[in-house]
């Protein structure tokens, strides 16, 4: 009788923290957790009262969020249509001006455009180059910036929107997390997400794509062959680091780059700016890259709804617009910038990269 009543409890115990270990699966499970509904925070609109030297946050976005006007383009693939750019939909990429998920499929209610690229990796170029094509075609006047960005991308919008509000978006530039290559301005990482400014989205359409000498059909990686079309039709690679030299378009996870930047990784033979300590995560970042569905809410918790009580919100003031002949100088000034990172140094020439272009 002892045996079986002890066998009845320890069948109740395991029963019960097998349930415990069930429940916090499903908890954990990114597929799980992108179906929690969670009410949309509303796109917030300016007014003409708005003081552009409010520190108030809400304030300060919206006016942002209309002075500096964001067209967000998010590669995917029908798979993660549900996963993915579901939760890119449901966190960041509802605080662009306008989002849409570049894809084989057509998506209503995500709000995924098809491209007509098979996927696999050798088409990464060609889909972004046709998402390009189609974004100029349908949005190409309205708005000021175009952002290109992955699935497994998070970006803070603000932080993009308040480093960009002092460049003219007609200026023939765009920024990104530069890495180094074989031709002189290098090209910004795919992963980290990169922004055009209406004036490069239309050069790029213009004269790039027009011209298979400028921008040939190619199967290698989407980012290095965009950045070397966008350098030879004349638009230069931004320094889009902080004042200390340290980076806030990341091409990886928090996660992966705290408390201090490994050493040693893939990471070092690309980088365009050598970094000068341990730290290259800027106080202002903008985007990091492999970030799973989960993360991203996460993120989304921490920097959007969690409160710290006695902790005052420290908000900067927008920085000055340039006048034209300042962002003509800043544009010689970084068209002029070389990478510091000799390790394994591919630098050739402009006519060299022309002439191996089918090596590019």
């Amino acid at each position: 009788m002892y045996r079986n009543a002890l066998c009845l409890v320890l069948g109740l115990i395991i029963g019960i923290r097998l349930t415990d270990i069930f429940v916090y699966m499903r908890l954990t499970s990114e597929n799980d957790l992108l179906y929690i509904e969670t009410p949309a925070t509303p796109q917030v609109m300016a007014t003409e009262s708005v003081n552009i030297h409010n520190d108030d946050f809400n304030g300060l976005a919206s006016l942002l969020y209309n002075e500096t006007r964001v067209f967000c383009m998010v590669l995917t693939m029908p798979k993660s249509h549900a996963t993915k750019a579901a939760g890119v939909k449901r966190t960041w990429g509802k605080r662009c001006n306008k989002l849409i998920f570049l894809s084989s499929e057509d998506d209503a209610e995500l709000g995924a455009v098809n491209l007509h690229v098979k996927e696999k990796r050798g088409n990464l170029y060609a889909k972004v180059r046709a998402g390009f094509a189609y974004v100029h075609e349908h949005y190409g006047e309205d708005y000021d910036w175009y952002l290109k960005a992955d699935d497994d991308t998070f970006v803070i919008m603000e932080n993009l929107r308040w480093f960009l509000y002092p460049f003219d978006p007609d200026a023939l530039v765009f920024f990104g997390h530069r890495f180094r290559s074989n031709f002189p301005q290098g090209y910004m990482s795919g992963g980290a997400g990169y922004v055009l400014s209406r004036g490069a989205l239309q050069q790029l359409n213009h004269i790039g794509f027009k011209n298979p000498l400028y921008c040939p059909s190619s199967k290698l990686s989407e980012d290095r062959h965009l950045g070397l079309c966008l350098s030879l039709v004349g638009v230069v690679a931004g320094d889009s680091r902080d004042e200390l030299g340290r980076e806030r378009f990341l091409p990886m996870a928090p996660k992966h780059l705290l408390p201090h930047t490994p050493q040693g990784t893939w990471l070092d033979r690309y980088y365009f700016f050598r970094p000068d300590s341990s730290d290259i995560t800027s106080d202002t970042g903008i985007s990091f890259h492999y970030v799973t569905a989960m993360e991203m809410h996460l993120f989304e918790y921490f920097m959007y709804q969690l409160n710290i009580s006695g902790l005052p919100l420290i908000q900067k003031k927008l920085p000055p617009r340039l006048t034209i002949q300042e962002m003509q100088e800043k544009l010689n000034s970084w068209a002029k910038q070389r990478t510091n990172n000799n390790l394994n140094n591919l630098s050739i020439n402009k006519a060299q990269v022309l002439t191996n272009l089918k090596l590019t």
